[in-house]
This record gives C-alpha cells, sequence and structure tokens, in this order.
C-alpha cells in the first residue's frame, strides 16, 4: 500500500504515479486553503480510487467534509482512520481540534495527550495541547507544553499568544509582555499578539504603550473589538475620558464585546436620562434571557451603576443584588477559611517572634504600604503621594504576596508544617530581598515607593520584619459606605467576598482586628487614615502623613489630578476629578436594604446608623 504520509514533500520525477499523487494532493491543500471543498473532494476521491486503503486519505477526506459542514460523517471517517493508526500524531491532533471546535475539550485534550506522549517533539502537539489545557484553566502544565512548543518551534504564533494567556492568567503579566514581543519580532503585522499585548500592558500600567499596540492591531483590523476595547482601557486610564468614551461607545454598539465595552463606559461617566449608553442599557436587559451567566452579571453591575447615577436606588439595589446573586454562585468564598487565615498571620506574628527576628530585612528601600480594605481610598492616596518629587507610585503591586510565595521556610511556618520557633531573621532578610527584586522588575528604583495593593494589610507584621524602614498607611472608610461601594463593584473571581453582605462584614472585621492591632503594636510603623478626613482636610492629613512617613511637605501632592500616574483600578474616573465629599455617607440613599449587613456590623455602628439601616432590635 502506497504510504502517503509524507505527500506535501516529496519531490519524485514529474512522471512517476507517486509524483503524480503527491502533485495532485498539494492542489487538494490549495483548494482546501481557498474554501473550494467541493473540489477538493472531487480530488480527494479520484486518489482514493487509486489508493483505496491509504490511511491519511481516509483522514484528509474525513477532514474536507467537516470543513464542507457534513461534521457527523466526516468525525466518523476520521475515527475510523485514527483506530487503523492509533498512535498518528497528525491524526490525532487534526481530530482534537475539531472536537476542541465542537466544545468536547476533555475528549480533545486526551487525544493531544496522546499525540504528546508518541511524539514528544513534535511542536503543533505541544502547542494545541498547550492551548486547551489553557482554556481549561490548568495554567501551569499549559506553561509546560507552550514553552516547550516554542523551544521546538519559535515560529508558532499561537503558541506565543496562549503561553501569554497562561502568564497573564497567573499574574506574570511581565513574562507575558516579553512572549508577545518575541511573537512580533516574528510576525509584526500579528493582529493577536498586538491585542494581547495591549491587554497585558495595560495590566502593567503601561498606558501608552498598551494604546499603540491597539491601535496598530486596528491598523492591521480595523473591526477588532478587543482591540477597540483595549485602547478605549487605555485613553480612560490615562484620562483621555472623552476619547474613551467615544471609543467605548462604537464597541457597544457593535456585535461583538457590547456589553464589556457598555460596562466600561458606564462605569466611566456619569449616566443620565438621554446617554445613548442608558438606550444601549435597557435593550440589553431586554434580552436578558440570551446572556450567559457571567454576561448577566455584568450587565446588573452596569445597570446598577446607571440607576444609582439617576437618583432611582431602589431599582439601583436590586440590580446590584441580581449581580452578587450570580457572582456569588459562580465565584464562591469560604468566610470560615479566610477568618483562620487571618487570625494565623497574627498569631504568627507574635510579640516573641517580632522581638526575636528584629534586626534582619532589608533596608536600603522605604516602601511606603497604602492598604485596606478595597475602595477605602488607597488610589486617592497614591495619586497624591505620586506628586511627591521623592517617591515612585507603584500602584498595586503583587510584589508582597508573590515574595510569600516564594518563601517556603514562611510559608510552611503559616501553613504549620514548620515550626515557628525555627523562623530566624535570615528568613526576613531573605523575604525583603525578594521583594526589592520584584519591585526592581516593575522598574521602581526609588528609595522611597508606594504599594497600593488593599490587602496587603494581612502581612503588615511580616513586611514590617523584612522591611525595617517601610511604613504602613492603613486607610479606613465607615463601613456601610465602605462595603456598599465593594458590593457596587464588578470584581468577579478576584474578590468574592464582595458579593455577600455576611462575607463583606466577614472580611472588614478581619480588618479591622488586623489594623487595629497593628497600629497599636508598632505606632511608629503603623498609621491609620480616614477616607473622610483626606476628603475634608486634603492639606492637613498629607502634612501629616508626609510627617510620619518621613518626608517634606510639598504643596504638588494637593495637586494629584494632575498626576502622571495613569490608574487602571475602579477609581479610574474618580481620580481625575477634584476632590469631592459625594461618597461619603452614600449608604444613606440606600438604607434599609443594608439591612442584613447592618445586623453584621452591629459593633462598628451607632445606634442611629443601625435604625437608619431599620435595625431596632
Amino acid at each position: 500500500m502506497t504510504d502517503f504520509s509524507n505527500l506535501a514533500d516529496a519531490k519524485q520525477p514529474s512522471e512517476t504515479p507517486e509524483a503524480r499523487a503527491n502533485e495532485t494532493f498539494r492542489r487538494i491543500k490549495q483548494h482546501q486553503a481557498a474554501g473550494r471543498h467541493d473540489a477538493a473532494m472531487v480530488l480527494l476521491d479520484d486518489l482514493l480510487q487509486e489508493h483505496p486503503g491509504n490511511i491519511r486519505l481516509q483522514h484528509y477526506k474525513g477532514m474536507n467534509l467537516i470543513l464542507m459542514g457534513r461534521k457527523d460523517e466526516g468525525r466518523a471517517i476520521m475515527e475510523a482512520a485514527l483506530a487503523m493508526a492509533p498512535e498518528d500524531p497528525l491524526q490525532l491532533c487534526d481530530l482534537a481540534s475539531h472536537l476542541a471546535e465542537n466544545g468536547e475539550l476533555d475528549k480533545a485534550t486526551e487525544y493531544f495527550e496522546t499525540a504528546v506522549e508518541v511524539a514528544p517533539d513534535y511542536a503543533i502537539a505541544r502547542s494545541n495541547l498547550g492551548a486547551a489545557l489553557v482554556l481549561q484553566e490548568k495554567f501551569q502544565p499549559a506553561i509546560r507544553h507552550l514553552e516547550r512548543a516554542i523551544a521546538l518551534d519559535s515560529s508558532l504564533i499561537d503558541a506565543h499568544t496562549n503561553l501569554a494567556t497562561a502568564f497573564m492568567r497567573t499574574h506574570q503579566y511581565d513574562k507575558a509582555i516579553d512572549v508577545l514581543f518575541r511573537a512580533l519580532a516574528i510576525n509584526p503585522q500579528a493582529v493577536g499578539a498586538h491585542i494581547s499585548l495591549a491587554g497585558a500592558l495595560l495590566r502593567r500600567e503601561r498606558y501608552e504603550s498598551a494604546e499603540h499596540h491597539a491601535r496598530r492591531a486596528l491598523e492591521l483590523a480595523p473591526n477588532a473589538p478587543e482591540a477597540a476595547l483595549h485602547l478605549g482601557n487605555a485613553l480612560a486610564s490615562s484620562g483621555k475620558m472623552e476619547e474613551a468614551a467615544e471609543v467605548l461607545l462604537k464597541v457597544a454598539r457593535g456585535p461583538v464585546m457590547p456589553l464589556a465595552a457598555l460596562s466600561r463606559l458606564i462605569h466611566l461617566r456619569k449616566t443620565t436620562a438621554d446617554s445613548p449608553e442608558q438606550a444601549l442599557l435597557a435593550s440589553a436587559l431586554r434580552q436578558e434571557d440570551k446572556l450567559t451567566t457571567e454576561q448577566k452579571a455584568t450587565v446588573h453591575f452596569a445597570a446598577g451603576k446607571a440607576f444609582d447615577d439617576l437618583g432611582d436606588y431602589a431599582t439601583a439595589f436590586a440590580h446590584f443584588r441580581k449581580a452578587n446573586d450570580i457572582n456569588k454562585e459562580i465565584h464562591p468564598f469560604d468566610p470560615v477559611a479566610a477568618a483562620e487565615r487571618a487570625d494565623r498571620v497574627l498569631e504568627f506574628c507574635s510579640p516573641d517572634l517580632m522581638t526575636r527576628c528584629a534586626g534582619g530585612g532589608l533596608s536600603e528601600t522605604a516602601p511606603i504600604f497604602i492598604c485596606g480594605m478595597p475602595r477605602s481610598g488607597t488610589t486617592l492616596m497614591d495619586q497624591m503621594f505620586s506628586r511627591h518629587p521623592k517617591v515612585q507610585a507603584g500602584g498595586e503591586l503583587r510584589a508582597a504576596v508573590m515574595s510569600l510565595a516564594r518563601n517556603r521556610r514562611l510559608r510552611d511556618a503559616l501553613e504549620e508544617k514548620l515550626p515557628d520557633a525555627e523562623i530566624t531573621a535570615d528568613d526576613f532578610s531573605r523575604l525583603g530581598e525578594d521583594y526589592a527584586a520584584s519591585v526592581h522588575q516593575e522598574g521602581i528604583t526609588s528609595e522611597f515607593h508606594t504599594d497600593k495593593m488593599p490587602a496587603n494589610y494581612q502581612y503588615i507584621g511580616l513586611l514590617a520584619l523584612a522591611l525595617p524602614r517601610a511604613k504602613f498607611l492603613v486607610m479606613r472608610r465607615h463601613p456601610l459606605d465602605n462595603l456598599l461601594s465593594n458590593y457596587m463593584q464588578h470584581f468577579g473571581r478576584n474578590q468574592p467576598f464582595s458579593t455577600d453582605f455576611a462575607h463583606l462584614a466577614s472580611v472588614y472585621a478581619s480588618f479591622d482586628k488586623a489594623a487595629t492591632h497593628w497600629a497599636s503594636a508598632l505606632p511608629d510603623r503603623v498609621r491609620e487614615g480616614h477616607y473622610e478626613d483626606v476628603t475634608a482636610d486634603p492639606e492637613g492629613q498629607m502634612r501629616e502623613v508626609l510627617d510620619f512617613v518621613g518626608l517634606d511637605w510639598t504643596p504638588d501632592v494637593l495637586d494629584y489630578k494632575s498626576s502622571l500616574r495613569q490608574v487602571n483600578t475602579a477609581s479610574v474616573s474618580q481620580v481625575r476629578e477634584p476632590i469631592y465629599r459625594r461618597a461619603v455617607e452614600r449608604w444613606r440613599r440606600y438604607g434599609p436594604a443594608l439591612e442584613p449587613m447592618a445586623r453584621e456590623l452591629r459593633g462598628f455602628l451607632t445606634a442611629e446608623e443601625l435604625a437608619a439601616c431599620g435595625v431596632t432590635d
């Protein structure tokens, strides 16, 4: 039986039968590439008449039938051909690709894995397996296979973009950016690489570069909605609000990704009764039954914001509740486990450990940690610091949590796999060195820099030992205003506790416990700040804060809206305005709707505040 396994590459004299078959096969491939599948089928059938038992030709006939829309018939032929050659990596990959496109991802992954097992150096198999694992959110094995695929064949653009996706989903944005620049060096016109790079640069808060690559993607593919969405986000984060709104409105009116753009637009500016986004929102709500679960959450969060802008608070709250009920189902949160972890960190950072391990750490840098509950004013404070000539604003850095993840001894001790007594000052020196290395990778070289990752309040004791010159500004805000603001934001998987009043109250209690403890235990290192005080007297508050961290006063910090520091948080539109107090006592608009949360916060509220929420017993 003639072997057609190398048909496309064979170079036989033109007069031989095999040469004629190879030429026919090349013609088949040309027909398929041009979408002329009927013509390709005629040639395939002719070849199969000459070589009726050829497995590879049967395989290609099945593929061609699928391309013609005769999926069941084509799949049956491909499966029959594979049964006769079950270790053929090409057949395994082609059939797996069809299964993946048909939504059968688990089965497709099995075939890709088999292809990799039988042909470990087959780059396409590695690349396809990595792509399938990315879709299944199995990012670490995906990264291994995609890196190997690129090592085997550096020209695989899809392997680069999928690897970048895996890196981004695991918060390794710098690695994603590096991979995508390499992809563009291979093919500068790879639209997908430009789009992905714009997204990665957005996450790293490099907005001018993100804008450039989004615009380049749109030059190459003018109707690419994801590129337009990234462009709108980059413009908004850079403070170019009108241009951002124009771009986002165009996407919101289009057929692809309209809800993402509509949501961003609604959160970017105040909705009015005659806003174009209000009409688009009404249309989306009418078609809710056609939306996916996550899309429903997105549209209800957007509706909540819009009706809040319009002053219809009852309708706004109904939408926020629907959105959070959806997110609570798809992004569950375990409050007991979270409280136990928080208590364990406080237990670990005992007075004995704080005394015994003092003297270690890294003293060459003086970070200013701005932390607290999300939506407590950390972004405002970071923007004000960014105007100080001696401060480099870092934004929400992941350096602390990444450094802890890299220090196995500290992690093992926190997980009670290693006795606390075995931890030494050197462990904290290592933590400080890792933290400094992480921020240097972010391009932060100033002696003083801010790190406004809110959750760092959980690690104050650890970071205080690792970085002896660090100061901690713990932001507070009225608990009802603070938690309501969280409830009104679409955090998704990034903050699952915000979907439920009881969970919010539980996390707030843990926060209060940590903040109160460290403000008392380390009064020279930890200072509590209040959002309400900052908005009422920004100069007075900033004078005190700058004195606390050891910096001279400069009036420039009050001109924070002129900051070159760009913003990529839920506060993006607010930090472009003068300091305002509209968000103070905002909770009163919702009153009794907050009764379940007020009950959970009983110990933090006055009798009058409880009564305003309908709690009278």
